[in-house]
């Protein structure tokens, strides 16, 4: 009886990452931003940043994500680079 809203369809080039993979690569970032100024700047200071740059990565690529799926449902062509030519002499 109510009014609800069209299930979203899956394509398969919809998700550059999916969830999983988001995950791992702020996982990765964090870790490795941890091992690389936890020695320099201290501990804590090194963890938080690590921790939060991990965060900002992961919430990075859901956007993209989500314009992709924006983009795609609007029927917008994903962005191809210009052909480049050789100059004539």
């Amino acid at each position: 009886m109510g009014v609800e809203e069209p299930e979203e369809r899956k394509e398969p080039g919809d998700e550059l990452l999916g969830f999983r993979s988001r995950l791992l690569m702020g996982v990765i970032f964090a870790a490795l931003y941890i091992g690389t100024f936890g020695p320099r700047t201290g501990w804590l200071p090194g963890v938080i940043s690590g921790v939060l740059g991990g965060a900002v990565i992961f919430l990075l690529l859901k956007e993209v994500d989500e314009r992709r799926k924006r983009r795609r449902r609007a029927g917008i062509k994903p962005y191809t680079p210009p052909v480049r030519r050789k100059h004539r002499r």
